[in-house]
């Protein structure tokens, strides 16, 4: 409830522009099933940037932090899908997959939940993939913020705010792609989204934190 309250007097203290909502907005109509990317670090701010009545499902690991979070997103209107890519993975996969088949949105922060930061891992991919769902890389940024020394530098938006919200182009991802296709897929998403949030960020002030550095095999 905290929580929850906090964000409300955000949202409403603070301007909200969202940038090339018209792509969001083109494949509503359609009724195209949507799989929102975005980094962990700008999750808390999210659910400010959507403008439909259609409902968001926010994926989220059951343990405590992401039950406070998805209690939390749920009194702003945001459903939850519990499970993790990582562990107990197939239960999430079918639950998203549901909502997918009938022209539903998630939302993923494909470097959740643990990292490696800034960098795309291929949960999301695979799942447009099954599900003929297209991935569109969202991103933000605010000012007045604070940046918690987490291993995402979670970005915490401060009252009477300035944010922006950035709408990228779709990506369509073949069910018959190669695996070289599917590589070539996720480095692109993964600049996408370093790209907009470093845009967004030289805007409002922040200094974007560097892309994890990565180990041998760790995407």
């Amino acid at each position: 409830m905290l929580g929850a309250g906090y964000l409300r007097l955000v949202q409403i203290t603070g301007r909200w522009e969202v940038r090339d909502w018209q792509t969001m907005q083109a494949l509503i109509d359609e009724n195209r099933p949507i799989i929102l990317c975005f980094w962990h670090s700008r999750l808390i701010a999210n659910a400010f940037g959507w403008k439909s009545d259609k409902p968001l499902h926010q994926l989220s690991t059951p343990h405590r932090d992401g039950k406070i979070a998805a209690a939390t997103y749920n009194r702003l209107g945001v459903k939850t899908i519990w499970g993790s890519t990582s562990k107990g993975g197939s239960e999430a996969v079918r639950a998203m997959l549901k909502v997918l088949k009938h022209g539903g949105i998630i939302s993923i922060t494909p470097d959740g939940p643990r990292g490696p930061r800034q960098r795309m891992q291929k949960s999301a991919i695979d799942i447009a993939r099954m599900s003929g769902a297209v991935l569109v890389p969202v991103s933000n940024s605010m000012s007045p913020f604070k940046m918690l020394g987490t291993w995402d530098r979670m970005i915490v938006p401060l009252p009477f705010a300035k944010g922006i919200f950035a709408v990228g182009q779709p990506v369509e991802v073949p069910r018959d792609a190669s695996p070289e296709q599917l590589e070539e897929i996720r480095n692109t998403m993964e600049q996408t989204l370093n790209q907009m949030t470093q845009r967004l960020d030289k805007e409002t002030g922040i200094i974007t934190p560097e892309p994890a550095p990565l180990d041998k095999g760790t995407i």
